[in-house]
């Protein structure tokens, strides 16, 4: 076999041979509840975020990517600006966990109530408690406190699979055995919805993913976050979570689950339409 030959040959086998799995500091990990661990203590490592993003919904009410600006603090500080294809203001959102205001700049309108899950969510199509959203923005995922849980390496996929147990509810996690930071979340039993991570980059000395992907099956939903240009961990502007209404907006109160109220109580819905 001439030399050529050869070398073509080694390319062919090396090529043929899978990579090692590679794992961190503390090699292979065999113990669920150490595994769950770390991931707890990696994720806890991002508590703010601010910058710039691109963000896709596709569902049932309708499709489209607007470019964001964001600032968020764990565990439930907000503060989002949407803009269109244009670069014109399309909402605001702002909430500090208690209280939130949203306004909206097609109509001068500026909301403001309780920092629900239904009120902090209404510029996206699915509902999402504070708490959950900024992790999700954070590049996390909200655990399932497990009442049980197992571990299994998986080969072909080169990942941990974690997989929590609460009742009827499960959360199946696969973790990269690396750098231990959670790839894909999936969950079953419970109404709920999928995570999947991925473009992995090194910002500020932490393995934070550029892309964030969640899919609420059950709402025929998918969100895509894209980051662009974002700083992690610094010093947030805490002025960006005041809440306050544009001059010259029409203001109106909500509750909590984003109806507009009155001085005297809830505004009462229109009776049907006869034959309706």
């Amino acid at each position: 076999m001439n030399r050529a030959a050869a070398a073509i040959f080694l390319v062919l086998l090396c090529s043929a041979c899978p990579k090692r799995l590679e794992f961190g500091p503390e090699g292979r990990i065999e113990d669920a509840q150490t595994l769950y661990q770390h991931v707890r203590e990696r994720q806890a490592k991002v508590v703010n975020l601010e910058g710039d993003a691109k963000l896709h919904v596709d569902s049932p009410q309708g499709s489209g990517t607007l470019s964001t600006y964001l600032s968020i603090t764990r565990p439930a500080l907000i503060h989002l600006e949407t803009y269109d294809f244009f670069n014109r203001p399309v909402a605001s959102l702002v909430s500090n966990g208690e209280r939130f205001g949203i306004y909206q700049a097609g109509q001068n309108t500026y909301l403001q109530g309780p920092a629900s899950a239904e009120n902090v969510s209404r510029f996206l199509p699915v509902v999402l408690p504070s708490e959950e959203l900024v992790a999700v923005m954070l590049g996390q995922v909200p655990l399932l406190p497990p009442e049980s849980m197992t571990l299994e390496l998986d080969e072909k996929e080169r990942v941990y699979v974690l997989k929590l147990q609460r009742g009827p509810a499960t959360q199946t996690l696969r973790v990269d055995p690396k750098h231990l930071r959670v790839v894909k979340s999936e969950v079953r039993g419970v109404p709920g919805y999928d995570l999947a991570f991925e473009d992995f980059e090194l910002r500020d000395d932490q393995l934070f993913p550029n892309k964030v992907h969640l899919v609420a099956a059950s709402a025929g939903t998918k969100l895509d976050l894209k980051y662009t240009d974002i700083r992690l961990n610094g010093r947030p502007d805490l002025t960006l979570y005041e809440l306050g209404a544009p001059e010259g907006a029409k203001v109106v109160d909500v509750d909590a689950r984003g109806q507009e109220v009155r001085p005297e109580g809830p505004v009462s819905q229109p009776p049907p339409a006869p034959g309706s």
